[in-house]
């Protein structure tokens, strides 16, 4: 704005200019918090939504998932005699690079098979993109099938590692289709939204 010589603005609009901007820039600020809150909202609630799909007790086992960022860990703990809970299995990978196989065998059902048996069983397929792998932590009561490495959980004592490129999660138990539904379409989007880097 352009002012004739001897023109002089009122001392208020400088002040009220600024108190807008201040309102504005205020309502700006607020918006994208609420964005940033909504955005880690839906995270956590897909977070929540997988580890519930992959948590699962029935008879002599337990299991659980566990989601840090783009990092699935799962658990497979089963009841040894004289022993008690014992990790009988974990495998943990860099989700982006560990996709679920499609289940070609029932369309209706995308990335997990479910058997209509006594009692019920859902599994969940998991295989590593071309020229990546994965640890599956495995206790040493299971004999190990070829290379490994000792874990550090019990000193290495307890534990081992192998590497693998194909595993699967079977549950058992009355539940388990909803669980396996649950966990995979949690899996997918979760990939989908926060693990792929697009730049």
């Amino acid at each position: 704005m352009r002012l004739q010589p001897g023109v002089e603005l009122p001392r208020s609009w400088g002040a009220s200019k600024g108190r807008e901007n201040m309102r504005v820039l205020s309502l700006f600020l607020v918006m994208a918090l609420m964005g940033s809150v909504a955005a880690a909202s839906d995270r956590a609630a897909l977070i929540a939504q997988i580890e519930a799909g992959g948590q699962n007790e029935f008879e002599d086992e337990r299991h659980a998932v566990e989601v840090s960022d783009c990092q699935l860990t799962t658990y497979r703990w089963k009841q040894v005699e004289g022993e008690g809970w014992v990790l009988w299995t974990s495998f943990e990978f860099p989700m982006l690079s560990v996709g679920l196989n499609e289940n070609p065998a029932t369309p209706e059902i995308d990335y997990y098979v479910y058997a209509e048996m006594e009692p019920p069983a859902a599994l969940v397929f998991f295989k590593a993109k071309e020229g990546t792998d994965f640890s599956h932590e495995k206790p040493f009561q299971r004999k190990p099938k070829g290379a490994y490495t000792a874990s550090s959980r019990g000193d290495g004592t307890t534990h081992y590692i192998e590497r693998k490129t194909e595993v699967f999660i079977m549950q058992q138990g009355p539940d388990v289709r909803a669980k396996a539904e649950m966990f995979t379409t949690g899996y997918i989007r979760y990939v989908q939204e926060y693990c792929t880097y697009t730049g």
